[in-house]
């Protein structure tokens, strides 16, 4: 059922679990990163819960279009706060505006506010573009205990060349937005320039992709400094001396990240506790149609590294 009122909108991205039992777990909370309010939902039953993972959307989208896989790693006995990204969601910021180094100093922040107000340890996990953000934050903060991406990028090394399919105007237009940034920042192309959300998903969680383009907390144009931050931003260190634990995960039918990046990425990788994980079979949104799958995979790492 197709969900119109904005507080339950995200019940539309739920399959499986119960959005009442969800919604009386989910606790909202703010933080201020370089003068911005970041929005945060906390999956937390107040106890002494000393294990947090934070988790971090990709493009466009925010925190609660993975609220069922969110609720679900909370079931499991994490602390989760989900952050909306500067830009996205309820977070403050100009929509679809950023760069590398703000979003991997919105996870600092959080980082320390989580370690401020619960202590513990803290692993970060991303999709998409929230996988590469969770990458490029375990390059940028030693405090974090392990990183699970899913999907990984070093956008300096020439990554969109290997992600995104160049055709028609962006065709044209990819060699000069890194000089275009310089003179107009703030200009923004849609993201459906390069993304066909037709073909992120494989099962019935196509249907629900209809939903995202009415939502009206998506962040469907990206600015050139985001374009550019996407094109040409590096790693805040090699990535052959992130010293942090990485888990890589990836769907040998994902659209746009390919096996043999997430390979080429993960031998690099010198950390204790690597591991490389594909998923058979699947596709792009692997945290909406492939949750049990998925469990199967991160819960024995994540156990290990906490």
């Amino acid at each position: 059922m197709f969900i119109l009122n904005y507080d339950d909108y995200w019940i539309n991205y739920v399959l499986k679990a119960d959005p009442q039992e969800i919604k009386r777990i989910i606790k909202e909370n703010y933080i201020v990163s370089d003068g911005l309010k970041i929005h945060l939902d906390i999956y937390d039953n107040e106890t002494s819960i000393d294990k947090t993972i934070i988790f971090v959307h990709g493009t466009s989208v925010y925190s609660r279009f993975y609220v069922e896989w969110c609720y679900n790693l909370f079931q499991k006995g994490f602390r989760i706060v989900a952050p909306d990204l500067p830009g996205h969601g309820m977070s403050e910021g100009k929509r679809g505006h950023f760069t590398m180094e703000k979003f991997t100093k919105t996870i600092y922040d959080v980082v320390t506010h989580i370690l401020e107000k619960y202590r513990g340890e803290v692993v970060v996990m991303g999709s998409s573009l929230g996988g590469i953000t969770a990458l490029y934050s375990a390059a940028r903060d030693p405090r974090l205990k392990g990183a699970i991406c899913h999907n990984a990028a070093i956008f300096n090394e020439g990554a969109y060349k290997k992600i995104i399919k160049l055709t028609g105007i962006l065709k044209i237009l990819a060699p000069v937005i890194p000089y275009l940034a310089k003179i107009a920042p703030t200009l923004k192309l849609s993201v459906f320039l390069y993304l066909d959300f037709n073909k992120l998903a494989k099962s019935s969680f196509i249907d629900r992709l209809d939903y995202i383009l009415k939502d009206k907390l998506l962040s469907y144009k990206y600015s050139l400094t985001a374009l550019r931050a996407q094109m040409k931003e590096p790693l805040a260190r090699p990535i052959e001396s992130i010293e942090t634990p990485i888990m890589i995960i990836n769907g040998d039918e994902d659209y746009l990240f390919s096996v043999e990046y997430m390979r080429e990425i993960y031998d690099r990788l010198t950390s204790r506790n690597k591991q490389l994980e594909i998923l058979k079979g699947t596709s792009h949104l692997i945290f909406q149609e492939n949750i049990d799958e998925v469990m199967t995979l991160v819960i024995p790492w994540l156990n290990k590294i906490f």
